[in-house]
C-alpha cells in the first residue's frame, strides 16, 4: 500500500540528517538563520523578476553537493508541493493577460510570468527547507527554534507532529488494508464509507496517543523535552553566517544573471 511506503519513508530525511559531512557540522543555529534568510530573501523579489532568482539556485546544488544529500528524497517531497503552488498561479494567468516580454515573435503575459515566479519560488523554498531538516536532525532544529524565542507549548506541538506522523500513517494503513480484505474486489475506498472511516481513524488515533503519552510518562516525560547542552559557536559557524549572508545580499540586490548576460554578449 502507498500509506505504508509513505509511513517508511518518513524517516528517511532523519536517516540523512545524522551524517557527517561539512554540512552537517555546522552549528544548528547557523543553519536555520541562513535557511530563514534564504526563504525571505527568495521571497521578496517581484514576480515579474525571473532572471534574479536563477542565482539561487545555486544554495541547493552546492548543499547537496557538500553535504552529499541524493536529490531523489527531496524531488519526491518537492513534487507534493508544487500542484499547490501552480493551483495559485494559475489564476494569474486569466487575471493579468497582458503582454510583459517577447521570445522571439512571441508574447508572454504578466500571467505567465509570474506563474513561473510562483513555481520557482516555490521549487528554491522548500528545496532550502527540505535541506535544513536532511542536514540537521529535526529535535536539534526544535531546540533552537526555542532559543529563537518560539513558545515552549508551540515548539512541542510541531514536534510531536513531524515525530508521530508516521504513526498517523500506520494506522491509517492498517484501516486500508482491514478494508480491503473485506471488499477485494472494491478499488479504494466508496465514499459513503469515507465518513466512518475518517471518524474510526480518529478515534483509532485518539487510543494510539493514549498509549504513547503513557508510555513517554513511564519514561519520565513531563511536557517537555530535556535537550542536550548544545555546541557553541565555532569560527567556522560565524564565517558560514556571514558568507551565505553576503551571498544572498549580493544575489538581492545585484541581477547577477543580467550582469553575465552583457559580460558574455
Amino acid at each position: 500500500m502507498n500509506l505504508y511506503k509513505a509511513a517508511a519513508g518518513m524517516d528517511t530525511l532523519e536517516r540523512l540528517a545524522l551524517g557527517t559531512s561539512p554540512i552537517h557540522r555546522v552549528h544548528p543555529r547557523a543553519k536555520l538563520l541562513t535557511t530563514c534568510g534564504y526563504v525571505v530573501t527568495v521571497i521578496s523579489f517581484p514576480s515579474d523578476q525571473i532572471s534574479g532568482l536563477m542565482p539561487f539556485l545555486l544554495y541547493p546544488a552546492v548543499l547537496m553537493s557538500l553535504s552529499g544529500t541524493p536529490y531523489k528524497p527531496l524531488v519526491g517531497r518537492l513534487l507534493a508541493a508544487l500542484p499547490f503552488a501552480l493551483m495559485g498561479g494559475m489564476s494569474n494567468v486569466f487575471f493579468l493577460p497582458e503582454t510583459a516580454l517577447y521570445l522571439g515573435p512571441w508574447g508572454v503575459s504578466a500571467g505567465m510570468v509570474s506563474l513561473v515566479s510562483i513555481l520557482l519560488k516555490t521549487l528554491l523554498t522548500v528545496f532550502g527547507v527540505l535541506l535544513l531538516i536532511a542536514t540537521t536532525p529535526f529535535f536539534e532544529i526544535s531546540g533552537q527554534l526555542t532559543r529563537l524565542g518560539m513558545p515552549k507549548i508551540l515548539n512541542l506541538q510541531l514536534l510531536m507532529t513531524y515525530r508521530y506522523i508516521s504513526v498517523l500513517l500506520g494506522e491509517a494503513a492498517t484501516m486500508v488494508t482491514a478494508y480491503s480484505l473485506r471488499a477485494p474486489a472494491q478499488k479504494g475506498i466508496k465514499m459513503h464509507d469515507m465518513g466512518a472511516f475518517l471518524g474510526q481513524l480518529i478515534l483509532r488515533s485518539f487510543d494510539r496517543a493514549e498509549r504513547v503519552y503513557h508510555a513517554m510518562q513511564c519514561r519520565g516525560f513531563d511536557g517537555m523535552y530535556r535537550k542536550k547542552e548544545q555546541p557553541k559557536f565555532r569560527l567556522m559557524d560565524y564565517g558560514y553566517t556571514l558568507g551565505l549572508g553576503i551571498a544572498l545580499g549580493v544575489f538581492r540586490f545585484f541581477n547577477l544573471s543580467v550582469f553575465l548576460g552583457h559580460l558574455i554578449g
